[in-house]
């Protein structure tokens, strides 16, 4: 790097620590303002904080990873995780139906799903702790990704890179708690969408025959998914691997987990329901950058010969390349930068929100507001410490890291966060059973041979059938919720499934256009990733059928948030 870039990259750091000090007073005013911004927050910066929070260096070094091996198929394989489908679930009524619920967190929604009972509370804890399980698990991902990426940047080893990241993030997201993670996300949109212009571009330029016959991976650059093929390795009966992909990914999005405690957050945040949707549809036209850059990234690494060795270290060999010259060079750095700090801080800060709501309010219900933000300074340091010394302890390839976090940990709850939306019998001592009956399963398969053997599809069946077996025998030996508790949180939310008839009677309509506004939102967003990855890779037949798709299906979209809209205030109202 040149001496531009650094000051670059630095200025980019100093920037955001002074944002935290210039954010800390409004913040740190209460706990609702600390973890929801005061729910005050407008749409649009909430959705492009969204963008932003997906968006890190690590994840794109995972997907320029897959994209260089498997071309376009290295999109279907990130069905898994990396394409975020829970994005549509939310957009679609599941942001609406957070919204409505008026608390702060997921763990404190089980209270007003299962009550103040045993059930109710054990829910509670239960959910805490798995967000928190996942946080750390994200937090390791994320600081052995930085270490790696940083440390052929930077005159640093991968320890120093990795503590140094993680010592800036810490320090402002303690500062100014949402209100900083929101603001600043959409200040380093701004950088992250300029980087992704800038790189797609010249993957474009560069693709020409000589360079798609280097390519390995470009006999996978189809638009539709082969069935199998043995040159994906062990996905050879590929079609069989996607279908648990994206099975996995919807069941994500309809459990309202979205495999990440920032997800529900930015919905508990908005104003109204319109906002919900709002959020969503920016949410998925400003993630859709990320995908031509990964593309961009690939095609460039191949184009000098970069990445043979060790796949994962293609993207910052990349970056030291001719291809981005000096001041360029600093500008894409500060962007993955970005798209890595943003990431880690919303992490953080929701992490942190379930440690002080979850936990530590119960057990000291007349803790001040002061003392709740203080907590939550102290959860968030203990989160990060964690994950960190975990991530020191030695990670050979990010690429499994992230395996084992979706594959492995996301399914353990994946079940029981389902069955609490649509399920009216369901009850918190089985959703306490089902979690505990997932992670045990997915600990037995960490820790054993027989375990370790297992393929994704396997894995991924396995832990999800133990935690489902899990739910039932603990709803059915258990007694059933008293109804008006149960009744009192159907009127508030209004979800679809399985819910006495009676109940549903005056949200027929809107229930039933839930499902087709889902059909709509995943067309579209799938439509709006791939339309761009097509256009970097010239293939024009594709890009005219997507774009055709991606018409036809934003159309649908907005004619259904048309007819919600124009549903009588019975329909609409946010509470009984």
């Amino acid at each position: 790097m040149g001496s531009v870039d650094y000051w670059i990259v630095g200025a980019y750091l100093v920037g955001l620590l002074g944002c935290g000090f210039v954010l800390a007073r409004k913040a740190s005013q209460s706990s609702e303002a600390y973890f929801l911004g005061d729910r005050n927050l407008p749409w649009w910066a909430l959705g492009a904080s969204g963008m932003s929070s997906n968006l890190d260096a690590a994840g794109t070094m995972t997907i320029v990873t897959l994209l260089y091996l498997f071309g376009v198929h290295g999109f279907f394989i990130e069905m898994r995780g990396g394409v975020v489908l829970p994005i549509a679930v939310f957009m679609a009524f599941m942001g609406k139906w957070h919204r409505r619920s008026g608390v702060a967190t997921t763990a404190e929604w089980m209270g007003l799903r299962f009550g103040s009972g045993f059930g109710g509370k054990a829910a509670r804890a239960l959910a805490a702790l798995t967000y928190l399980v996942i946080t750390v698990g994200m937090i390791v991902f994320f600081l052995a990704a930085a270490g790696k990426f940083l440390s052929t940047l930077l005159p640093f080893d991968a320890t120093t890179c990795s503590v140094g990241m993680a010592t800036i993030a810490l320090v402002y997201t303690l500062l100014s708690g949402l209100y900083g993670v929101v603001w600043t996300d959409v200040l380093q949109g701004f950088l992250i969408a300029g980087a992704a212009v800038y790189v797609a571009v010249r993957g474009a330029l560069l693709l020409d025959a000589n360079l798609l016959a280097q390519w390995e991976g470009a006999r996978y650059n189809s638009l539709l998914p082969r069935l199998a093929d043995s040159g994906l390795g062990e996905y050879e009966f590929f079609i069989a691997f996607l279908l648990a992909w994206i099975g996995k990914g919807l069941l994500e999005g309809l459990g309202g987990s979205g495999g990440s405690a920032y997800m529900a957050q930015r919905f508990y945040a908005t104003r109204s329901d319109a906002e919900c949707q709002k959020v969503g549809m920016l949410w998925i036209v400003l993630f859709s950058f990320r995908w031509p850059m990964a593309l961009g990234f690939a095609i460039i690494g191949i184009s000098l010969g970069v990445g043979a060795e060790d796949p994962e270290r293609l993207l910052p060999h990349v970056l030291l390349s001719d291809v981005f010259p000096e001041g360029i060079r600093g500008l894409t750095i500060a962007a993955l930068l970005a798209a890595s700090m943003s990431t880690f801080d919303s992490t953080i800060n929701a992490g942190a929100s379930y440690a002080t709501r979850d936990l530590f309010v119960p057990l000291f219900p007349s803790a001040s507001e002061r003392a709740q933000v203080w907590f939550g300074y102290a959860a968030s340091t203990a989160v990060v410490f964690l994950g960190l010394g975990i991530s020191l302890l030695g990670v050979e390839s990010v690429v499994d890291v992230w395996v084992v976090i979706v594959i492995q940990l996301f399914p353990a709850f994946l079940v029981p966060f389902a069955l609490r939306w649509y399920w009216g019998r369901f009850t918190g001592e089985g959703f306490s059973l089902g979690i505990l009956a997932g992670f045990g399963t997915s600990t037995w398969m960490a820790l054993t041979e027989a375990g370790a053997s297992l393929n994704e599809i396997e894995t991924l069946f396995g832990v999800m059938g133990v935690s489902l077996l899990g739910c039932i025998a603990g709803t059915y030996f258990s007694q059933p919720q008293q109804e008006q508790k149960l009744k009192s949180f159907y009127f508030q939310t209004r979800p679809n499934g399985l819910w006495p008839k009676a109940w549903k009677v005056s949200y027929k309509k809107e229930l039933k256009e839930n499902w087709l506004r889902l059909g709509a939102a995943l067309v579209w967003q799938l439509s709006t990733f791939m339309l761009p990855m097509m256009l970097v890779l010239k293939k024009w037949g594709s890009v005219l059928l997507l774009a055709l798709v991606w018409a036809v299906s934003f159309w649908a979209l907005r004619r259904l948030q048309e007819a919600e809209g124009a549903l009588p205030a019975q329909g609409r109202k946010d509470a009984p």
